[in-house]
């Protein structure tokens, strides 16, 4: 039997490890795929659930059987989701008490769905989504209730840490005593933030960063699908992550690259005002992410930087060495000039939590950023 994995990039190691399980008939009821976010999670929970639901005898999936079909227009039936979802629930329910889902929670799943099949790389939800204990007692009643136990059925879950606690309970009580035939298909991006006893339920399968020569392969692919040119100057800074590229280049990546030069040189300067520029000065909500993009963006840099240097003596020939652009020299080099990097560093994780947890966190930058400014010149 051969097993394909046509729309998961790179991941050999994974997928052979895949391979075998499936030879073997040792496939787990409960699997957990973890990892940076981006690297392909959500294109291997499809690759596998497609392999699982199809009925050829040489080859999964074969693309051509009914289930395949029916998989890849996301109408099989015996395929559930449990997808965070940001429409609430009914008021006067809370995370203990159970109610159906409404229209609109059925509509925004519908549309997930569907953007999840059409391009797992750049599938993502909001970060105020979750998973409520609606979703999960309407997911474990259609299990439940299922007519023909004898076929396979798929739940796939492609956050496991945005499920309530109450929901979380629900999915742990299914997993301690599994159906036959019923496979859990998980991901996360944050395995820290699970439940031991959830942990403890699943098979765990890790996903790396891709090789340089994997990425940039995989990097042109994906610009292709798009319709955008390969960015070059991008790449280093996506870690060999797929879906972080894909954000970048989607989401104004070359943008950001100008204003992190800008934010860098604000605070080289010990120029507070000018910083009150970069770190969402206004309190609209489209500011306030634009800010959050830039400082996540900027850890990024740092990363880059510090990898570079360690590697290599002379910047410029680093870039070079690693085949990237060169113009990537004025964007970095400026963090030469930062005296203490590593305060710089926890000074960026820290403005980049108070921006998710302030109303009004220009406040809270400012200050944040004086005292950083302070300690460094002191």
């Amino acid at each position: 039997m051969e097993f394909k994995f046509p729309r998961t990039f790179g991941q050999n190691e994974a997928r052979e490890s895949l391979r075998q399980t499936l030879t073997q008939g040792r496939f787990p009821h409960a699997l957990l795929v973890h990892g940076e976010p981006g690297l392909g999670q959500h294109a291997l929970l499809l690759d596998l659930a497609q392999i699982l639901a199809c009925e050829s005898k040489t080859e999964r999936a074969c693309g051509k059987c009914f289930p395949c079909k029916a998989f890849e227009s996301a109408s099989l039936e015996s395929v559930h989701y449990l997808i965070p979802l940001v429409k609430k629930e009914k008021a006067k329910d809370s995370d203990d008490e159970e109610s159906d889902l409404n229209s609109a929670q059925i509509e925004e799943l519908s549309g997930l769905i569907k953007v999840w099949h059409e391009e797992p790389y750049a599938f993502g939800v909001e970060e105020k989504a979750k998973v409520h204990v609606a979703q999960t007692s309407e997911l474990l009643g259609r299990l439940g209730y299922a007519g023909d136990r004898s076929k396979v059925r798929i739940v796939l879950i492609p956050y496991l840490e945005d499920l309530v606690p109450a929901a979380a309970n629900k999915l742990l009580k299914t997993l301690e005593e599994p159906a036959a035939n019923v496979y859990f298909l998980i991901a996360s991006d944050n395995r820290a933030a699970l439940l031991p006893t959830l942990l403890s339920r699943c098979l765990h399968l890790g996903l790396t960063p891709l090789s340089s020569a994997e990425f940039r392969e995989t990097a042109a692919t994906l610009s292709s699908r798009i319709g955008i040119p390969l960015s070059v100057r991008l790449l280093p800074f996506a870690e060999g992550s797929p879906g972080v590229y894909l954000d970048l280049l989607n989401n104004g990546g070359e943008d950001l690259l100008e204003e992190s030069a800008k934010f860098l040189a604000a605070i080289t300067a010990s120029d507070w005002r000018v910083f009150a520029d970069y770190t969402g000065q206004g309190s609209a909500v489209e500011d306030l992410e634009e800010s959050t993009r830039l400082l996540h963006f900027l850890l990024r840099c740092i990363r880059l930087y510090q990898s570079l240097k360690a590697a290599h003596s002379n910047l410029s020939q680093a870039l070079k060495n690693e085949g990237w652009d060169a113009s990537l020299s004025n964007y970095l080099t400026p963090l030469e000039h930062i005296a203490d990097l590593p305060a710089f560093a926890t000074y960026l994780q820290t403005a980049f939590q108070a921006i998710k947890g302030y109303s009004k966190p220009q406040i809270a930058l400012l200050g944040l950023f004086l005292e950083y400014d302070a300690k460094v010149h002191r």
